[in-house]
């Protein structure tokens, strides 16, 4: 062959129009698709929220923010009776925020903490605090979360670590459904899914 020429092999197709189209644009039935989840998944960050704050006061629902693998309370420790933080303990307000983190990524059962572990640095500590937890590892069924109660000064006040896996109980209904609120969610939580195979540990990140 001589210098500078090229054998070619097969044959190079342009593709069609509607192929380039097909691949810049998503079909309207995958678009469909896509919205119809997300508003499924909005729902049920919607009917935790409700569930936790339905035996609380009427404004509860704005100090609640879940996204997928995470959430926020922004609350009081020793507040007055009948606001979300009245006469709970860090303990119960990490477990709390924990368990809404890993309820987040099962809609079919409520979670249960098969280990949960509080560290306290501040016992005494009364007023505003903000409550957040975020799952950093899903290996199917655990759910493993930490979570982290700190003042509006940012200062830890105490962390926890929980196992969570769902129970047999299914997830009851929305007790508000029609209730809606405009609390800005927070970014959903970048975590590691692990699954467990006939050939060993296959990550999914």
């Amino acid at each position: 062959m001589p210098k500078g020429q090229y054998e070619t092999c097969g044959t190079v197709r342009a593709p069609r129009s509607s192929e380039h189209d097909a691949s810049l644009h998503p079909s309207r039935s995958s678009t469909v698709s896509d919205i119809s989840t997300h508003m499924a998944v909005h729902q049920h960050f919607q009917r935790l929220k409700h569930i936790y704050t339905s035996n609380a006061s009427e404004s509860a629902d704005k100090h609640v923010a879940i996204a997928y693998g995470r959430a926020m309370l922004n609350t009081r420790l020793g507040g007055a009776k009948g606001t979300v933080g009245a006469q709970r303990s860090h303990h119960r307000l990490l477990r709390d925020v924990a368990f809404l983190a890993a309820a987040s990524l099962e809609k079919e059962h409520l979670v249960d903490a098969e280990q949960f572990v509080v560290d306290v640095h501040d016992p005494d500590y009364e007023g505003p605090v903000v409550a957040a937890a975020e799952v950093v590892l899903a290996e199917p069924p655990r759910i493993i979360v930490i979570a982290t109660l700190r003042d509006e000064e940012g200062t830890l006040i105490a962390d926890a670590f929980g196992l969570f896996r769902p129970s047999t109980v299914v997830l009851p209904p929305d007790p508000l459904p029609e209730q809606e609120d405009n609390a800005v969610p927070p970014p959903p939580a970048m975590f590691m899914p692990i699954h467990m195979t006939p050939v060993g540990l296959v990550c999914l990140n």
